[in-house]
């Protein structure tokens, strides 16, 4: 601190110490553009859980309180998916039947449907009491993506009520895919076998979408929060992107769907950058 006092001057030269003009830039810009410390919410995501305990196949797809009727001929109508599709089959599995053969199981994933907004915000909902299961093989028997030999006994391959897996009291959806022969092990095979699954759970979400929040079960809310001056956290995930049973579809047009989404293979395997939410809300579509 120092001063300064003159009562006639001409001419003067003033200088002081550097760190004192440093100072004072510091407080001007403090002042200029005081600092933001409250927490802003940049968006959020609602997920509503409606309950079904009872599947059957019938003539329409409907959702009536806690039954859930698919269209029969909706195997028969995604044949028209892809000309490598040969065959579809659509059949249940309740939880005191899971001591049957399987194909290959190239997937396992709830149905969700956007309600409002894109993925990782707006309004999600779901349905619970049941897992789609989605296996194969080609033509000539031979089984698609065979990574780790997960056909045979569904009871004997299946770990249930794990992260990823159908719960114990679950009933299971399972949609069975032929392809051309030869196709199961490229990349346009499996591409196939899930654009079929996808196809038909279009048809469910298209209901599930209009259902009232009325008759959810369950309502939760996750926030996407900035905190400034907090740490911030990336989590690196790795996924596989060299083709055939190894891809991954990024950021469909529905959770966990197929429509929309872009190959991780097609954006050159190069990272990219999901939030919480998003990835909650079914951003990442697995191939294997």
């Amino acid at each position: 601190m120092f001063k300064l006092a003159v009562s006639q001057a001409k001419g003067v030269v003033i200088e002081a110490p550097e760190k004192f003009l440093k100072a004072a830039q510091v407080r001007a810009s403090k002042q200029a553009a005081p600092s933001i410390t409250e927490e802003q919410e940049l968006q959020s995501l609602e997920i509503r859980e409606f309950c079904i305990n009872r599947i059957v196949l019938g003539e329409r797809t409907e959702i009536n309180g806690t039954t859930l009727t698919i269209d029969r001929t909706l195997a028969e109508k995604a044949l028209s998916v892809s000309p490598l599709v040969k065959k579809v089959v659509i059949d249940l599995i309740e939880p005191h039947q899971r001591n049957v053969p399987t194909n290959s199981m190239m997937d396992m994933l709830p149905v969700a449907a956007k309600v409002k907004g894109t993925l990782g915000e707006g309004i999600t909902n779901y349905l619970s009491g049941f897992v789609v299961v989605l296996t194969g093989t080609d033509e000539q028997g031979r089984q698609i993506a065979e990574f780790g030999s997960s056909h045979g006994i569904l009871a004997e391959k299946v770990e249930f009520g794990m992260p990823g897996t159908p719960g114990a009291r679950d009933i299971i959806l399972r949609i069975d895919v032929v392809l051309e022969a030869g196709t199961g092990m490229e990349r346009r095979g499996p591409l196939a076998a899930h654009q079929v699954c996808d196809f038909i759970l279009e048809d469910i979400r298209r209901l599930l979408s209009k259902l009232s929040a009325r008759q959810a079960v369950r309502v939760d809310t996750f926030r996407d929060v900035r905190r400034p001056g907090k740490s911030r956290i990336l989590i690196v995930k790795e996924v596989g992107g060299q083709g055939a049973m190894h891809e991954k579809l990024l950021l469909p047009a529905e959770p966990g769907g197929v429509r929309g989404a872009k190959s991780i293979i097609d954006l050159g395997n190069l990272p990219v950058v999901l939030s919480p939410n998003e990835v909650k809300d079914g951003a990442i579509h697995s191939m294997t």
